[in-house]
């Protein structure tokens, strides 16, 4: 199958190698030239080092040599890039698939299936889970969540997509998964503050359960079913996210907790932290929905209006 990535970071990086490793041929678009033309010729990824690129992945910085005559298209760029991507995507895509990959809203805290859609003529799906590019790119085992509307599409796709260690499970609940995979961000860089912060382990079950309860709150309200918050989607993504060494969101959160400002942060990393865009727009849940959101808002509250991490606990 020809498949297309957008999106030459460390997760689009690791789909690649994975669905390579299945012989698929793949084509990826990278944004920045430079970078593509390296990836190219190095075989390698900056923000993937340890993984080689096979020689049925290709690299462009040119999209309308990457999305022609694909059979699938992966959209795996940051979240606030979303709209423009499709769009310059839009003349290129005819009727296959488009699998999204990135996590948060779209501007006016919508949905990005809704935004995706808008733009083509195909399914649109959305691919979340507990699933660190570093340990998928190795090939270590993970699962991950495949959810949309088209049940016999889906199926092909998860075919696509499964391995013995790559478990794909199916929903039709779009909306939840996307609730999850954009708020389970905020959680991890709350997770992160409470670590700079040396608040111990208590402290950080304590919001995990609390924010797990959130983002149900928030999905329900939306629309969403309750199971989708306690699967590999939600409370596996969450898990991963908030503990684990290789999550950028609670990195930024634990330097945000040493005392260190959110701008500088920021600036020096190489990623994308997308839990600091989602905060920032997550606030906003509170007046759309009508609902009381005190994790969301206490954790604004303390990266860009520097509130005592202990004062915001002691109201959760």
């Amino acid at each position: 199958m020809n498949i297309a990535i957008l999106g030459g970071g460390s997760w689009g990086t690791a789909l690649a190698v994975h669905l390579a490793g299945k012989d698929h041929s793949v084509k990826v678009w990278e944004f920045f030239e430079e970078q593509a033309r390296k990836m190219q010729d190095e075989r390698i990824c900056p923000l993937l080092a340890e993984v080689n690129l096979s020689e049925n992945i290709l690299i462009s910085s040119n999209i309308a040599e990457v999305v022609p005559g694909t059979d699938l298209v992966f959209l795996v760029v940051p979240s606030d890039k979303v709209e423009v991507t499709i769009e310059s995507a839009r003349g290129l895509i005819t009727t296959q698939p488009v699998i999204i990959c990135s996590k948060g809203f779209g501007k006016g805290l919508r949905f990005l299936d809704e935004v995706v859609k808008e733009k083509i003529f195909g399914n649109v799906y959305c691919l979340y889970g507990p699933t660190h590019a570093e340990e998928v790119g190795q090939g270590k085992f993970s699962g991950i969540v495949l959810a949309g509307k088209n049940s016999q599409e889906r199926e092909k796709i998860k075919e696509v997509l499964s391995s013995d260690f790559f478990k794909v499970e199916l929903s039709d609940d779009l909306k939840g998964v996307q609730v999850s995979s954009a708020l389970k961000n905020v959680i991890a860089v709350f997770m992160g503050v409470l670590d700079g912060k040396g608040m111990g382990d208590n402290a950080k079950a304590y919001v995990i359960t609390k924010g797990v309860e959130e983002i149900k709150k928030v999905g329900l309200a939306l629309g969403a079913r309750e199971e989708t918050f306690y699967g590999l989607a939600g409370l596996g993504d969450v898990f991963v996210t908030a503990t684990s060494k290789h999550s950028r969101n609670r990195h930024v959160g634990e330097q945000v907790g040493k005392g260190r400002k959110i701008d500088e942060v920021i600036a020096e990393m190489k990623m994308v932290a997308e839990g600091v865009t989602t905060v920032k727009e997550a606030i906003g849940l509170k007046e759309k929905l009508n609902l009381e959101l005190p994790l969301i808002e206490g954790l604004y509250q303390i990266i860009f209006e520097g509130k005592e991490i202990e004062k915001i606990l002691s109201q959760l």
